[in-house]
């Protein structure tokens, strides 16, 4: 248990800011790209470098939030869910979007969280932006089938 797990307001005091700098540094990325797979790409890259510059608070937003507990594992969830939100256009961009599950766009951010939380455990936290193409097309792969996943997550390797 962490020291933060003994007194619950100094957690909320460390993760509202983090996911505030994470938030701004993802909208900040996303905000330059005019298409949506586009600003998913840069949201992705925007998230793993915040995470290999800055480990402390993305422990916290990951590992730390999901040993809190209940408190902890709410604020977590609401993250997820915010940046899911910025998923659901990818709906529109093929004919089946329709029909992906409902809790499509949670699993590819918890998947791209479960990475962070994964290598941020093995103090390897400095390579995240070296697997941003991989995650990216983890993530695109539903919305815009393997093929162009593949090609939007390299193109944008350089």
């Amino acid at each position: 248990m962490n020291d933060r797990a003994q007194h619950p307001d100094e957690f909320a005091t460390a993760f509202e800011p983090a996911l505030a700098r994470l938030q701004i540094r993802i909208e900040t990325a996303c905000g330059s790209e005019a298409e949506w797979p586009a600003k998913v790409s840069a949201g992705i890259r925007a998230a793993l470098a915040f995470a290999a510059a800055d480990p402390a608070a993305a422990q916290i937003l990951t590992n730390e939030a999901m040993a809190e507990g209940k408190a902890g594992f709410a604020r977590y969830d609401r993250m997820i869910e915010h940046f899911a939100a910025a998923l659901q256009p990818g709906r529109a961009e093929r004919p089946e979007g329709e029909w992906l599950p409902e809790i499509t766009e949670k699993t590819m951010v918890g998947g791209v969280a479960m990475l962070i939380a994964q290598r941020l455990n093995f103090d390897r936290h400095a390579e995240l932006p070296a697997i941003a193409p991989e995650a990216i097309q983890f993530v695109l792969t539903p919305y815009l089938g393997a093929a162009e996943a593949k090609r939007v997550a390299y193109d944008g390797a350089g």
